[in-house]
Formats: structure tokens, sequence, C-alpha cells
């Protein structure tokens, strides 16, 4: 068992929440119980999260991206209201980390993707991202690797040079940072999500772009983050896995 709030200090700290100004409050977003025995962790806050983390008797639910956002409604109706119903009625608090995740130099999505396709001299790059070199690799192997790491079937864009040796890594939605790979020498620009203009962007600048999914990207680091709470403390973790096709 720990504390609520000593998890709460303890990860707002980790993941220096300070040094980011977000799109909505990060960490604590629901109060619940002081006491903490199990905590569930996810990408995205929803109903059926919410419903699956009680059936788990889970008293903390961590994710990535929270119930509470600034362009959104301040009105509690709808979607929003299911949600915070269950949360209190299982006295469950909800602890968002969105950008400081995408960010951190452990437990960031960005850093561990980094670090499975091997890249080294790393440099920050689209503002929470990070770009790097690898030894000299065909997009056949590359998509492989990335293949590996999300578990997903990336939509690509492959318009690079022959051989990759400069990749940049941004996930989530990031695809608006094509021109910035492409002002940076990148062969290639990895994300998430994708617009309609990007594959003209990559065409014309000469780069493969491959977008491996928002939801996939963004799984490695919270799934890594409630791997480390369950050595730091003495709580229960479940992932729970819900996965979007984008």
């Amino acid at each position: 068992m720990a504390k609520r709030d000593d998890i709460i200090v303890y990860l707002n700290d980790l993941l220096n929440i300070n040094d980011f100004n977000d799109y909505g409050p990060q960490g604590l977003q629901v109060e619940g119980n002081p006491e903490v025995n199990r905590i569930a962790t996810a990408v995205s806050a929803s109903v059926e999260l919410f419903e699956q983390a009680a059936k788990s008797s889970a008293d903390m639910i961590i994710v990535h991206h929270g119930i509470l956002w600034e362009r959104d409604s301040h009105v509690i109706k709808g979607g929003l209201k299911k949600r915070i119903k269950i949360l209190l009625e299982n006295d469950m608090t909800l602890l968002a980390y969105h950008l400081p995740l995408d960010k951190h130099a452990e437990f960031g999505n960005n850093a561990l993707a980094a670090k499975s396709l091997g890249l080294a001299n790393l440099q920050e790059f689209a503002d929470v991202g990070i770009k790097g070199q690898v030894a000299p690799l065909s997009m056949e192997t590359l998509l492989q690797k990335i293949k590996d790491l999300y578990h997903s079937d990336p939509l690509v864009f492959g318009f690079g040079p022959k051989e990759i040796a400069r990749i940049g890594i941004c996930s989530g939605k990031a695809d608006k940072h094509i021109a910035e790979a492409i002002d940076s020498g990148l062969h290639a620009f990895i994300t998430g999500e994708v617009s309609e203009s990007i594959m003209h962007q990559a065409k014309e600048g000469n780069i493969h772009f491959i977008a491996a999914g928002h939801y996939a990207t963004e799984r490695i680091g919270i799934r890594a983050l409630g791997e480390h709470l369950a050595q730091k403390f003495a709580v229960d973790i479940t992932f729970i896995d819900i996965p979007n096709p984008v």
C-alpha cells in the first residue's frame, strides 16, 4: 500500500511537470482514495477504461491523455459526466501526464523509441521529440524495427534516400514538424498521425515520413512508467490496453 499524495509528489517531480506549458492540468485531475493498493495505467481516458479499472479494484488511474483539456467545454455532461461519475463512485484518483511523458529522458515515449531503434548522438527535436543517427540501414529494415516496437502497421510516404542514417521521432500528432525534419537534414521522420498535406511535403522534401499511429507511439511510455512505479512503491500495477487505430 502507498499514499496517494506520495505518488503524486513523486511523479510530478520525476516528470518535471512545471517545465511544461501543456494543454491541460498535469498530474492530479480527479482526487480519490488517499490509500493506493492498485494502479491502472493506460494511454487515454475513456468510460471503457474507467469501467475496466473499477472492475480491477484500482485506486488510481494514470494516463497519458486525461479528461481535462483547455480546448474543451467546461460543461460537465455526456461522456465527461459519465467518466467523472465512475471515478467518484469508485473513489479512484486520476492522474494525467501528457507532454512531460513524451519528453522524459528515461520513461518518455520518444526516448524509449530512440533507444529501441538504436539512435545515437541524440538531440532535441520537434518540441518534445528526439533526433539522432544510426548506422545506415534500408527502409525495409527500419520499418520492421518500427513494427516490432509499436506493434502497428505504419502509413509510409517513402520519398527519402535508399540508406537511412538520420532519424527524427516525435510521438502522437507531430506531423506539423515535417518542415523542421526536412530542414534538419533527416532521412526519416517517425510520428503517430498524418494530415492530408504531408504526402506532398515529404515528396518535395525527399524524406521518409512514417505515421505509426498516435495510440501506438504513446503506449510505450506509460507502460514503462507503470513498471517503474511497481518497483518504487508497494502497489500492484495493471496496464489496460484499449487499442485505437488512429
